[in-house]
């Protein structure tokens, strides 16, 4: 089965589980989710395994902080996401979803104001895996920032997490790519976690229930107005209507 006897949809359906067609072959590329850019060394070893047993030997990595096993034959891509999962891991980041949770180093670095790899950790659970099955208008990307040096560029993601000295600044609305957009900043600084955390769950529930259709986040944040984003993000609303949200129907695809 060459390239182009692959249907959209059948494209589209790897696309979900993590899997991009190899150009020009009949192979694909394996995104294996590290989380929030952080594996140990027995998972590290896996990976490199499952390369070399289901792949062409090589691993990539994506500026998502993500590994891809490149070269995977079409049949081999069950038994390669089965010996993933016996190693406590698992494909993924594609789709209408959110994607992988992106943390700089500021655990570890002399630089850094947070631990990012906690915070990382904490949005990877509640998020990623958390909000696995809510299906988005479009992708949506987190990024963790652990200070103002800004290496892991969390205000050109959808929702950006940044260290100052005296708290946590969120940004909302950043996108980058071939239209670029750096986030707007939420006013308060804020000192608590948790609140970080309502904020961040805040936005997908506003994204889900009013985002249009295959519209990014930036671009629903621009139609709204920030302003009228913000206030939602920094109310009750959204965590009131939270089950409502998430019980409705899936936005239409094109």
């Amino acid at each position: 089965m060459e390239e182009q006897k692959f249907t959209k949809e059948e494209l589209a359906a790897l696309r979900e589980k993590g899997f991009l067609i190899n150009r020009g072959t009949r192979c694909f590329s394996g995104r294996v989710i590290t989380g929030f850019g952080r594996l140990d060394g027995e998972k590290l070893a896996a990976v490199g395994q499952a390369a070399r047993q289901f792949g062409d030997g090589n691993v990539s990595l994506t500026t998502r902080l993500t590994l891809e096993v490149t070269g995977i034959p079409y049949e081999a891509i069950e038994p390669f996401r089965a010996f993933l999962r016996e190693h406590g891991l698992t494909t993924g980041g594609s789709g209408n979803h959110i994607e992988a949770i992106v943390a700089c180093k500021a655990t570890t670095c002399r630089f850094g104001m947070l631990d990012s790899y906690a915070i990382g950790k904490e949005l990877y659970e509640r998020f990623f895996l958390g909000y696995r099955e809510v299906t988005l208008p479009k992708k949506f990307k987190i990024a963790v920032g652990g200070c103002p040096n800004n290496c892991a560029k969390p205000d050109l993601n959808d929702v950006g997490i940044t260290a100052w000295r005296h708290g946590y600044k969120i940004s909302v609305g950043g996108r980058w790519g071939h239209k670029r957009i750096q986030g707007k900043t939420l006013e308060p600084l804020f000192e608590d976690l948790e609140a970080v955390m309502t904020v961040v769950e805040n936005a997908i529930l506003l994204y889900k229930e009013q985002g249009l259709p295959t519209e990014r986040f930036a671009d629903t944040v621009e139609r709204l107005g920030f302003e009228t984003v913000q206030a939602q993000l920094l109310s009750e609303e959204l965590q009131a209507r939270k089950h409502r949200i998430l019980a409705g129907a899936a936005p239409a695809r094109q």
